[in-house]
């Protein structure tokens, strides 16, 4: 739910801004208009680039289908304007049907056949519409206009009744993809379609504001390369915690004073030998919220594995002390629901199904301060290492220094 709300926040920011920078167009000086004219070609040529570099295809094919719009609506001028609401209509029609099918496509990058096929999909499509458009349809011109709720008697703009249903099912679509799977891109998508669907409502006269909404729409596939790089980058795939390159960036960053612990989950082997690693999966998971919680404002980290760390800068050992007793209690205290799993037996041919139960899981913690004998983060570490084994040593399901 954090997720969602964050990136609903996030839409309504970068629309905010989006909106409010074509109101300073007067302000920018006609030397410059032709550039802004061109900047939603560039924007696209770059997320083309780095939607390959990182074969990432729902980037490219957002970033084909918006630029394929702003296309015709900058060399509208030079071919002309005859027929241009049947032809707005039948875009915005190609535009929400794609939008909505790619909203649930699953990354299977651009070399693929998978991808491939995509791809031609939305050519044969761009082909069709050529057609339709070049042609009069008489069948396409009655779809386009025909009165789907006479008695409604709805009208926006150029927009007609079958345009403003496809526009309406598609970001409906695009909604529940994002609500069942929250995630960068198909925040991006639900902006960008309303950015573009607010674009096309200007006349062809008023380009360089078109171009200023479109350069934000394209933009946005840049915005999803970065987030998701990130994610890559920084945070544990599994449980959602930072891993081991942002857990050495915090080292770097850390002053003279801190305290380093080192969480290790007790018997994790035996728990997965149990009931299976989908299990011990879940318990990583449900392990992390305690661990993201952890007060004295430590900072935890996915170490590897079964064992996690966490910094506390700025803080003296003994200060820490209290909140690891704290985080060890309440993970030991608690009870883990596990999914229905199958539980392993010695005969590999028998498996006895269980349904949702609770298991106990306790943690063993070392900790170690900086201080004359260990004055880099890396030895710092070795010594909660040390420490944690220690804890083992005892019994396990204590914190040791």
């Amino acid at each position: 739910m954090k997720r969602i709300l964050a990136g609903l926040f996030f839409n309504l920011i970068f629309l905010s801004i989006a909106i409010f920078s074509t109101r300073l167009i007067p302000q920018i000086s006609a030397r410059y208009l032709p550039v802004l004219e061109l900047l939603p070609f560039m924007l696209m040529l770059i997320s083309f680039v780095m939607g390959i570099r990182f074969n990432r295809s729902l980037v490219i094919f957002s970033t084909i289908l918006f630029s394929l719009v702003y296309a015709y609506l900058f060399w509208l001028p030079v071919i002309g304007g005859n027929n241009n609401a049947l032809i707005l209509n039948t875009i915005v029609i190609f535009l929400a049907l794609n939008i909505a099918v790619i909203s649930f496509y699953s990354e299977r990058g651009i070399t693929t056949l998978t991808g491939l096929s995509r791809l031609a999909f939305i050519a044969f499509q761009l082909i069709l519409l050529v057609w339709l458009i070049k042609t009069k349809n008489p069948e396409w011109v009655h779809i386009i206009n025909m009165a789907l709720f006479p008695e409604l008697e709805v009208k926006l703009l150029f927009f007609s009744q079958t345009a403003l249903l496809s526009i309406l099912i598609s970001l409906f679509i695009v909604s529940l993809s994002y609500l069942y799977r929250a995630n960068p891109f198909r925040s991006a998508i639900i902006t960008a379609m309303i950015l573009v669907l607010y674009a096309i409502t200007f006349p062809a006269k008023d380009l360089v504001t078109i171009a200023i909404l479109f350069s934000f729409v394209l933009l946005l596939p840049l915005l999803t390369l970065v987030s998701e790089s990130y994610r890559m980058a920084y945070l544990d795939e599994l449980t959602n915690l930072p891993g081991r390159r942002a857990l050495n960036e915090t080292f770097n960053k850390l002053g003279s004073k801190y305290s380093i612990a080192m969480v290790d989950v007790d018997h994790f082997k035996k728990f997965n030998d149990t009931y299976g690693h989908d299990a011990g999966d879940d318990v990583l998971r449900l392990l992390c919220n305690k661990l993201k919680a952890v007060t004295g404002g430590g900072k935890s980290f996915r170490y590897g594995g079964e064992e996690f760390t966490v910094v506390f800068s700025g803080m003296a050992a003994s200060e820490v002390k209290v909140h690891l007793e704290l985080l060890r209690a309440n993970v030991a205290d608690n009870r883990f629901m596990l999914r229905k799993q199958e539980r392993r037996v010695k005969d590999k041919k028998k498996k006895t199904k269980k349904n949702n139960r609770e298991v106990e899981v306790t943690i063993s913690i070392g900790y170690a301060e900086r201080n004359e004998k260990a004055k880099t983060s890396d030895q710092v570490l070795k010594l909660a290492d040390k420490a944690l084994y220690r804890a083992k040593g005892k019994g396990r399901n204590c914190v040791s220094k």
